[in-house]
């Protein structure tokens, strides 16, 4: 390496380092998207008091003349309830770069004693197995009771335990939930 070149080498790494420096360091405050863009749209359980993962499951079946997956919600405390998951056909199925697994979005409701949590979560499903994970926002306007105002985010990763076309699905329920005030 040339004499110039080293001293702007030696320039950018002193520019970067003092860069590193002086650079807010507030991951509490704000996040980092995969974009690069920073956001507080949905609070943390770290950030907020009234913020709290839960967790349940549920053994659910398909119907294909509704389109709608339905069954009970259990050990999950505040969830514990009814699920309903109706597919969304007229929005349509998208391919994959795995053609054997397809992706499309349904209105989720899980109806409790303390209100109904509302999502319109994106589903990927393998066409072969019936396995698939779904994940979405919480919606904060058509949520319910205690869940109204509520933000966050709920997935659930599902498998059949009979026929892969119709069920049962056995799932498992993940939610972070940030209540309102």
């Amino acid at each position: 390496m040339n004499r110039k070149m080293r001293i702007v080498a030696a320039l950018l790494s002193t520019s970067f380092a003092f860069a590193l420096l002086i650079e807010p360091t507030t991951s509490a405050q704000s996040a980092r998207s995969f974009l690069g863009v920073r956001g507080n749209t949905t609070q943390t359980a770290a950030t907020n008091s009234n913020c709290k993962k839960i967790q349940g499951h549920s053994v659910q079946t398909f119907d294909p003349a509704t389109g709608i997956v339905s069954g009970p919600v259990t050990n999950s405390g505040l969830l514990d309830g009814t699920i309903q998951d109706v597919i969304n056909f007229a929005a349509g199925f998208v391919l994959t770069p795995d053609p054997n697994v397809v992706a499309y979005t349904t209105e989720l409701t899980i109806t409790t004693s303390h209100g109904e949590l509302k999502s319109s979560p994106v589903t990927t499903q393998s066409l072969l197995t019936g396995d698939g994970s779904e994940w979405g926002h919480i919606n904060p306007a058509t949520s319910t009771g205690r869940f109204a105002g509520a933000t966050g985010i709920i997935s659930l990763v599902f498998r059949p335990i009979g026929d892969p076309s119709v069920g049962p699905y056995e799932t498992e329920i993940t939610a972070d939930i940030c209540f309102a005030e």
